[in-house]
């Protein structure tokens, strides 16, 4: 279940971060804060978590297979947000 919410919240904070990308006025406070403090934190925690509930089980199973795959697209998803997010802000200008 961790894996699937943080897929899914990693895809949310991915989609606000291309949206802050392509159209400025959304580049706020709350959707910095959001990206940065909430999504991104939160999907790489729900992620990391399941990678390391699992760590030590054999790759048999396909389910777990895919269980693991979901985390890894997860981290990159939310490592990716983070980064364009944090672009943004380094190199945005003062109005």
């Amino acid at each position: 279940m961790l894996a699937f919410l943080g897929v899914w919240i990693g895809l949310t904070t991915l989609l606000l971060a291309l949206v802050m990308l392509l159209y400025r006025p959304a580049f706020t406070d709350f959707s910095v804060i959001s990206v940065l403090y909430f999504g991104s934190p939160g999907a790489l925690c729900f992620a990391l978590l399941t990678l390391w509930a699992y760590r030590k089980e054999p790759d048999t199973d396909p389910g777990l297979q895919a269980r693991r795959l979901q985390c890894k697209v997860t981290v990159a998803m939310a490592l990716i947000a983070a980064a364009i997010v944090y672009g943004l802000i380094i190199f945005s200008r003062k109005i």
